[in-house]
């Protein structure tokens, strides 16, 4: 038997029908991804949302164009260059046995020439950011004396001064004269260890950071290893005054913690970051330099994925709340008030954790530092735009 085709009626049922098939394509190739990604493991999930840049905290895109020459005569300089805006930076040239380093970055429309070392940018820079040392009175008075004569040479139309405060939480209001509120030159002032000024419209406050003087690097979300087992319970490096040794020994901690305790200071090194990457807790008493329980150990604990223990209630002169703008930030740390006394009871509670839970805390610490640096970044460039556009 002979079939006759209509092709006529073929093509008309292929031009009805045609929509809905590929309608139906479409649709089944969306479902195999969504299902696809649903098979993503938590560690997979929590590894990827670790990622976070800081595009994704601040536009890039203005129309106004802004020169700001940054000099930074202070570590935390290092810290505000390479760890909050994210810079690079080269050496310029060595000028009297001393390494000058200079860089251009920019970021949400301002274009940031960064300078560390004592020379010049430019005695004629238009808005202008001063990184000083204000941790001692002999510093103070030093960088006072720099700062009349910066200001005597030439008065720039802007200007902002981010300040190492006083190691003991006091001392800090030699500044005060200068802001353009009190009659003098300077916009807004960043501060470090202050709790006492800041009022969030000339006066901030501002992370102590990571020990840029002794090398610590940057490291992004990517870097850290959140997902296999950490050899130690907690590590601690400090000085034996301390009396750590003790302690570990008495709570049995020698062979669950690194230990490294030292008469004189250390410097950051392969064994420092090491132990402390491969460590659930960093302990973090008060500082070497002073009283206060901010401390470079917070931040870098931060930076590797661990969790910081930090003694809350040993200062002298701090009062009011140093830690502040951690607790304001709502920092995954741990606050006691004394390791001495509180120690065994943190171990204790880190023991019952599983890998999962670990993994978990670890995503959100290195997330949380992360945004940290971002909205810290993100707060100097706003109040710098709004003092030199207003």
């Amino acid at each position: 038997m002979i079939f006759s085709v209509n092709y006529r009626a073929v093509r008309v049922f292929l031009k009805v029908l045609a929509p809905f098939v590929l309608l139906n394509c479409v649709i089944l190739f969306l479902l195999r991804n969504i299902h696809g990604n649903e098979a993503l493991t938590d560690q997979q999930q929590q590894k990827s949302e670790s990622h976070i840049t800081l595009n994704n905290i601040i536009s890039t895109t203005t129309a106004t164009y802004i020169q700001v020459d940054i000099q930074s005569r202070a570590p935390i300089g290092e810290y505000l260059w390479n760890h909050i805006i994210e810079g690079k930076k080269e050496l310029y040239l060595t000028h009297q046995h001393q390494d000058i380093y200079k860089r251009n970055k920019t970021v949400n429309g301002i274009t940031f020439t960064f300078q560390s070392g004592k020379s010049e940018i430019s005695s004629y820079s238009t808005n202008l950011v001063l990184i000083i040392d204000g941790s001692s009175q002999l510093k103070q008075k030093k960088e006072e004396m720099w700062l009349n004569e910066r200001l005597n040479s030439h008065t720039p139309k802007t200007l902002f001064v981010v300040i190492l405060g006083d190691h003991n939480c006091t001392n800090n209001q030699w500044i005060i004269p200068y802001l353009s509120s009190h009659g003098g030159s300077i916009d807004a002032v960043f501060i470090v260890r202050d709790p006492f000024i800041k009022d969030d419209n000339e006066f901030f406050q501002w992370p102590l950071g990571v020990a840029t003087h002794r090398d610590f690097p940057l490291f992004f979300s990517e870097d850290i290893d959140i997902l296999s087992p950490r050899s130690f319970v907690c590590n601690f490096f400090g000085s034996t005054a301390t009396g750590a040794d003790r302690l570990f020994k008495e709570l049995n901690l020698e062979n669950l913690c690194y230990l490294k305790t030292s008469n004189t200071s250390f410097t950051t090194g392969y064994d420092y970051i090491q132990a402390v990457s491969d460590s659930d807790l960093t302990l973090c008493p008060a500082s070497e330099l002073g009283s206060s329980p901010e401390t470079y150990c917070i931040y870098e604990a931060f930076s590797l994925g661990s969790v910081p223990v930090v003694e809350e209630d040993v200062t002298v002169n701090c009062d009011g709340d140093p830690l502040f703008l951690l607790k304001q930030h709502n920092a995954p740390f741990i606050l006691v008030e004394s390791l001495e006394d509180e120690l065994g009871d943190v171990i204790a509670n880190e023991s019952r954790m599983n890998l999962q839970e670990k993994i978990a805390r670890r995503a959100t610490v290195v997330n949380w530092y992360a945004n940290f640096r971002h909205r810290m970044a993100s707060q100097f460039i706003q109040v710098i735009r709004s003092r030199i556009i207003q």
